[in-house]
């Protein structure tokens, strides 16, 4: 039989484990607040800059350029609104494990030709005191096999997010054959850089002080980062920082360097082709 004592003592861990609950509960509401106040300052700046420059072109005594100007900025906020919400609906994905990989054939450097063109005329419209240019590691033919749609997501993302935290300067971004079996994307900027206290933290969701702004803080959810980390390593890669504060962040990131041929893969297309055509004479 358990004595007093014994009674006594489980009935004090009881109480202590009834109070650590009851601190995990008060401190997983606060996350959820702050969660929800950052997503939510996520989604309002777009659009309320949409809002404000849609009610702007009410004004029938504005010229034709600033009626432009307006024009390029509910866009470019409406495809910023629209990066945001499908973060947030793919990171609920990844979450419960419904997020599926399609690998198909990825040509590289029309991928990179693509975003350099979207960012250069973004920091165009945006005026923006920055230059942007673009690396390419291998000649025209050279493809990989992976899913090119999160791959341009996860290239869209650092990108966007080192074009967003650098105020002047330049960003650069582009691909190498790190070795036989990898090749490493970078994402560079002359960007105020981030702390090393807090780079463990970079990649987690709505960890929102990265960087630092005009205030010191930056009010995102912090999903693009994350979600970015997850991606790379869902397609068989990793991802990480190199970073000195005061001197610009570089973002790197490997993929499987699993190489298809273009001409080898038209050549097999034709040979199918020929073969049924033959086939089909008897």
């Amino acid at each position: 039989m358990q004595t007093e004592e014994e009674n006594r003592r489980l009935l004090q861990r009881i109480a202590a484990m009834e109070e650590d609950l009851k601190n995990l509960q008060g401190r997983m509401h606060n996350m959820q607040s702050v969660i929800l106040s950052n997503i939510s300052h996520d989604i309002r700046t777009p659009m309320n800059a949409i809002v404000g420059f849609a009610n702007l072109l009410a004004d029938e005594s504005i010229d034709s350029k600033e009626r432009n100007d307006f024009i390029d900025q509910i866009n470019l906020n409406s495809t910023e609104l629209l990066e945001k919400i499908d973060n947030m609906v793919d990171a609920s994905m990844l979450q419960c494990g419904a997020l599926k990989l399609f690998r198909n054939e990825c040509y590289l450097n029309g991928l990179l030709d693509e975003l350099y063109d979207t960012y250069r005329d973004h920091l165009e419209k945006s005026r923006k005191k920055l230059t942007i240019s673009v690396a390419k590691g291998e000649d025209n033919g050279f493809f990989v096999v992976n899913d090119s749609r999160r791959l341009r997501q996860v290239l869209s993302n650092l990108i966007g997010n080192a074009v967003k935290f650098t105020g002047s300067g330049s960003v650069d971004f582009g691909y190498c054959r790190w070795n036989d079996s990898k090749i490493r994307f970078f994402v560079r900027d002359t960007g105020t850089g981030i702390d090393p206290f807090i780079q463990e933290d970079m990649f987690k969701p709505f960890q929102s002080r990265l960087h630092s702004g005009n205030d010191g803080i930056n009010k995102g959810a912090g999903l693009g980062l994350a979600l970015s980390k997850r991606l790379v390593e869902l397609m068989g890669g990793e991802l990480w920082p190199e970073s000195v504060p005061g001197q610009g962040t570089c973002i790197y990131f490997t993929l499987p360097a699993e190489k298809n041929n273009r001409v080898k893969h038209k050549l097999q297309q034709l040979n199918l082709l020929t073969k049924r055509n033959i086939a089909s004479l008897f």
